[in-house]
């Protein structure tokens, strides 16, 4: 059968290309040989047999909180305009999107440096920061409060690129300016700045509360199936995370 399969490169650049493979677990066994790693693959026919759940937008993070949660062996529920994991998973504002929000590629010292300090060397102004904290799913925040004067003070402020920005912070920058503009809809709707940066906590919570979930599910398993059940059962776990923009489990064999 022939796969579709798309990676990016370390320039985040997104390709795509297509292979002959009996299975979709063999087509990433053949990638990873490659020393590629497979954001996504399909059957080039479209069909479901392989696994993949099609139709499915990457990122919106609240939609898709309790498909997640399910798959990790979480109890969640949805109620009213909030989903909520059980046992510590957090309630998440579903009428919030996460469309602008992603995993940063780069240097990994600049991306964990940027995380640590909340950003504070690329962003002066204290409600950037505070956005920039939350950019990447799943992600603890580097700086988790500020006043809702400084959130709303930064709204209408664009963050500009400067030529000599590098990657990473050219990417944090524009998905600080992506959350502005979410906030602008939130308090269009009636919503405060105070409940959307509350709603940010939320919602950053539920995120690694699901991550730990899947990686403590992940290293359960680890020693009760095959090494090709294994490896298949991992992709599958790790496409889940994908869907949400959530950083994938590595595994410590690798």
């Amino acid at each position: 059968m022939k796969y579709t399969y798309a990676y990016k490169t370390s320039d985040g650049i997104r390709h795509e290309d297509s292979m002959n493979a009996a299975s979709r677990e063999e087509v990433f066994k053949a990638l990873r040989r490659q020393g590629i790693k497979a954001i996504k693959v399909v059957a080039a026919d479209g069909s479901k047999a392989n696994g993949e759940v099609r139709g499915v937008r990457k990122r919106v993070v609240f939609a898709l909180v309790a498909l997640v949660a399910v798959g990790a062996g979480v109890i969640a529920y949805i109620g009213g305009e909030r989903t909520a994991a059980a046992n510590g998973g957090g309630l998440v504002d579903r009428t919030l999107t996460s469309e602008t929000r992603r995993q940063v590629i780069g240097d990994v010292a600049v991306i964990e440096k940027g995380i640590r300090t909340g950003w504070a060397d690329v962003f002066e102004r204290e409600g950037d920061r505070f956005l920039a904290s939350f950019a990447i799913p799943g992600v603890a925040a580097g700086q988790r409060s500020t006043s809702e004067e400084e959130i709303r003070r930064v709204l209408n402020l664009k963050v500009e690129t400067k030529p000599g920005d590098s990657i990473e912070v050219q990417q944090i920058k524009a998905m600080v300016e992506g959350m502005k503009a979410e906030a602008r809809r939130y308090l269009a709707a009636g919503g405060t700045a105070v409940g959307y940066g509350r709603r940010l906590v939320e919602r950053q919570e539920a995120e690694i509360a699901v991550y730990n979930r899947v990686k403590a599910e992940i290293e359960a398993l680890r020693k009760t199936k095959s090494a090709e059940e294994f490896e298949s059962f991992l992709e599958e776990r790790n496409d889940e995370l994908r869907n949400l923009g959530i950083k994938p489990i590595v595994d410590s064999r690798d």
